[in-house]
């Protein structure tokens, strides 16, 4: 201000140069009215020099105000002329351009500069204002006009080669850019600098190639640049599941705060909670970590609700209060901070405190976005209390697909199928979801709901429905989908349209495979289930505990115990132990055949060798077996095992019992059962479960 008012004095404020110099001066004074007098300075110049526009354009461009930037050089271009050597310069060309890339939306006045650049030729050849246009092209989207500048450049330096890689990176194409580092240092033998390293070891982070960032990581030990590329290597391998190799990286290069937090969200990433705990509790000044980036409170909050450590995520909840009433971080809370919200509400919930997620949904500071509303409609459904989720979904003012899907799922989870296919037809058939489109989750918690109804008719309304709202479905290539339409045509014994479903798709996983194998084993096709796992053993996939269910069912059906019994012994080969499904399946098929002894001798064998007490319903098979051959002794046998392990199945026991007396003939004692179990006064009988499917309403 005193070197202003001096210049004032003298008569010299006007003139070009010393303005330029004021202007430099104002903006690296730091005032928060610093730009604004730097413009009025510039207004007061009746005479204007390139470099007194590039100045204050290129202020513009660095502050984020990419329309004012891009409005003064307008005005230079209309006002300056070129006989008077005033035409724009490179600096101000690059000015622009950066100002460009700050704006996406100005990329045609973007590529009109390029062109401008182009046709007068002066500054054609420039590496310097060709990278500006490269790194303009890049955050705007547009690579493919970044690779055509790129290859028509005559020169290239190493600023070009890290634009492009940049450009890369920042277009979700990482495969891409690692091809170029390749090409870089190998092709056109470029040395590559701790930017070049830290952009490649993003890309191998963001697809998770070991190799490649191992690699990477070998060149910067070599060239020295490791201790400054530390965290970028720690980064990578976080990404790629290596916590001890980042962990000790990180101790030994780095300890702050940048360190400090990214070790933080690499444990959560990992899922190693406790791990990630326990650092924070070793930090000295987690304030101070936490008011350098507040987005660090997500992967707090995620650790306290994974380990239902409520009263720690009560304390960083306290935390987070006091930062924001005390700090200047308001503004920038209220535009990104809504996540936070989503995560506290979430921690809350998923600890049982639902009342507190409800205290800081309604007193949240800041707009209650959709997403605060969803959140707690989630919590309220994972503890079980699915009518106050409907409340408050219907007061929603606004609901998007994330809403109604909640909703659907809450009501198929809490064994209320029908009222979320009722709440998927009125989300396509009132006004209330008008504009709301279903996606892959809503349409698989959908059939989901068919599965359990065995409603095959809706099932087939929601395939139609998929193929019509969802663009770019195909089964071929949709997994989720595709199993889940492959799982809802097999339960409900449609097994014509469940192959066909299988056969399109042309990625198949071990749920696909083994759902259609257990529709075929389920419906008395057994052969042909078999058939299907030999398929699956060829085509590498292993079998899992599930699949082995199937196939000893498969082999029940079809009485080959031999073959089951040798698929039993096989589950060992594949890392399995027999659960209870196993051993059910396995009695059952050996009952099927008349083989009571062998199963009888079995169970006796493995639950002596093991010590442990087999469930009930295994037993209870054997039971059912006997009682199918009319075998008394073992029947018996059987049910004083039952009645040991749990009294209150005497009545389903004692029935049971009765039923293999009669089948052998032996009315005396079955009609002494049943007296038997009538003077105990156990007549309570447990209620069985059918439902009658109404003719469907109209589609959806």
């Amino acid at each position: 201000m005193y070197r202003h008012s001096h210049l004032i004095k003298l008569g010299l404020n006007t003139n070009a140069l010393w303005a330029t110099r004021l202007i430099s001066g104002y903006l690296s004074s730091g005032f928060a009215n610093s730009l604004s007098h730097a413009h009025q300075l510039f207004d007061e110049v009746p005479f204007k020099d390139p470099p007194l526009w590039t100045s204050l354009i290129a202020a513009y461009a660095r502050h984020n105000q990419p329309d004012n930037a891009l409005h003064l050089f307008s005005l230079m271009l209309h006002q300056t002329k070129p006989d008077l050597d005033a035409r724009p310069n490179h600096f101000v060309i690059t000015a622009a351009a950066r100002a460009i890339a700050s704006a996406p939306q100005h990329l045609s006045f973007g590529q009109c500069l390029h062109a401008f650049i182009v046709k007068s030729g002066n500054l054609l050849g420039k590496v310097v204002v060709e990278t500006a246009f490269l790194d303009m092209y890049s955050k705007c989207g547009a690579v493919h006009f970044a690779w055509q500048l790129f290859g028509e450049m005559p020169y290239r330096n190493l600023v070009t080669w890290n634009a492009m890689l940049s450009a890369h990176m920042q277009n979700s194409m990482e495969t891409l850019g690692s091809k170029l580092f390749y090409q870089m240092k190998c092709g056109e033998c470029y040395a590559p600098d701790e930017y070049s390293i830290s952009i490649v070891l993003s890309c191998s982070a963001h697809n998770q190639d070991l190799v490649l960032g191992m690699q990477v990581h070998g060149y910067a030990v070599v060239g020295g640049f490791e201790e400054n590329c530390a965290n970028s290597i720690a980064n990578m391998y976080f990404s790629c599941g290596r916590i001890l190799c980042a962990s000790k990286l990180v101790d030994f290069f780095h300890n702050d705060t940048v360190s400090k937090l990214l070790s933080i969200r690499g444990y959560v990433l990992n899922c190693s909670y406790i791990a990630a705990f326990r650092y924070v509790c070793s930090l000295d000044n987690v304030v101070e970590i936490v008011n350098t980036d507040y987005t660090i409170f997500v992967p707090l909050l995620t650790t306290c609700t994974k380990l239902s450590l409520v009263r720690v995520g009560k304390q960083v909840h306290g935390l987070f209060i006091v930062l924001v009433n005390s700090y200047k971080i308001l503004k920038s809370l209220e535009e990104n901070g809504t996540i936070i919200g989503c995560t506290l509400i979430d921690m809350y919930c998923k600890c049982g405190d639902v009342a507190d997620g409800r205290k800081v949904f309604e007193t949240w500071p800041w707009e209650q976005h959709i997403s605060l509303w969803n959140t707690l409609i989630s919590g309220y459904i994972h503890n079980g209390l699915v009518e106050a989720a409907s409340v408050l979904f219907e007061v929603m003012p606004e609901k998007d697909v994330v809403s109604w899907t909640s909703m659907i799922t809450g009501f198929v989870k809490n064994d209320m199928p029908q009222e979320g296919l009722n709440l998927l037809a009125k989300m396509y058939c009132s006004e209330e979801g008008y504009g709301v489109n279903g996606n892959s989750l809503t349409f698989v918690v959908s059939m989901e709901a068919c599965t359990r109804l065995t409603d095959l008719e809706k099932g087939k309304q929601i395939h139609a429905k998929i193929i019509r709202s969802l663009p770019d479905f195909d089964a071929r290539s949709d997994l989720v989908v595709g199993t889940a339409l492959l799982e809802m045509y097999s339960r409900s014994g449609n097994l014509h349209h469940a192959l066909r479903v299988f056969d399109s798709m042309e990625l198949k996983n071990i749920v696909a495979w083994t759902s259609i194998l257990t529709g075929f084993a389920a419906h008395g096709y057994g052969f042909q289930a078999l058939d299907i796992f030999q398929k699956m053993l060829d085509n590498g996939i292993k079998p899992n505990a599930v699949t082995f269910v199937a196939i000893l069912t498969a082999c029940s059906h079809c009485g080959m115990v031999d073959e089951g019994l040798q698929y039993f012994k096989e589950m060992k080969k594949y890392g399995l132990t027999p659960e209870e499904d196993h051993y059910t399946c396995l009695i059952d098929m050996l009952g099927r055949n008349g083989r009571l002894e062998e199963a009888w001798l079995l169970l006796n064998g493995i639950e002596l060798q093991d010590n442990w007490p087999f469930p009930d319903a295994i037993w209870a098979a054997l039971l059912g077996a006997c009682q199918l051959y009319g075998n008394v002794g073992i029947g018996k046998e059987v049910a004083q095992k039952l009645l040991e392990n749990d009294e209150k199945h005497i009545s389903r026991t004692c029935i049971a019992l009765s039923n293999v007396y009669a089948t052998a003939g032996m009315w005396k004692e079955a009609y002494g059962t049943r007296e038997l179990w009538g003077k105990e006064g156990n007549d309570h009988r447990e209620i069985g479960i059918s439902r009658l499917s109404i003719p469907p309403s109209p589609g959806f």
